[in-house]
């Protein structure tokens, strides 16, 4: 190989490099950023203020919301690192030499199995936010919680 050929190769390699490290700083920056992450009503007390302006929410219920939530929150962490786990196993298989299907399929059944019951733990929580509502406040929760719920799926449909 000759220098002219050589120097080329690696300011090719040296550009590529630049790229992608300025790539990483924008995600870092902008898309990983939490406080762009609360902004449009998505803050730590967004969802209680729709509760309370929204539905009417009274203070008393406001509390309960927010020990709920801090349970859930402990619970879904947990249940988030696992199925991220479980993924990353099946992933893994991709660089082994031989994998059978059936340790394939065993792999894709663990995830779904914990994707499941992430679902069930979802709903089973919004379930009990339904339930610190008196019977004026639902047709009003109802309605709001679908528009949680719609965004929920949205995100998770187009995180993939």
């Amino acid at each position: 190989m000759d220098t002219i050929t050589k120097n080329k190769s690696l300011v090719s390699i040296i550009i590529f490099l630049l790229i992608t490290n300025l790539a990483m700083l924008f995600f870092f920056l902008k898309v990983n950023n939490p406080v762009q992450k609360s902004s449009g009503g998505h803050d730590q007390n967004g969802i209680s203020t729709v509760l309370k302006n929204d539905v009417g929410f009274r203070d008393d219920q406001i509390e309960k919301y927010k020990s709920l939530r801090k349970e859930h929150l402990e619970k879904v962490r947990a249940l988030f690192d696992d199925l991220r786990k479980s993924k990353e196993n099946l992933y893994n298989l991709l660089y082994a030499p031989a994998v059978s299907d059936s340790v394939i399929n065993n792999a894709a059944d663990k995830i779904a199995e914990k994707q499941k019951g992430l679902d069930m733990e979802m709903f089973n929580h919004f379930k009990l936010y339904r339930n610190i509502c008196d019977s004026n406040q639902l047709e009003k929760f109802d309605t709001t919680i679908k528009k949680v719920i719609t965004r929920l799926i949205s995100k998770d449909i187009h995180r993939h």
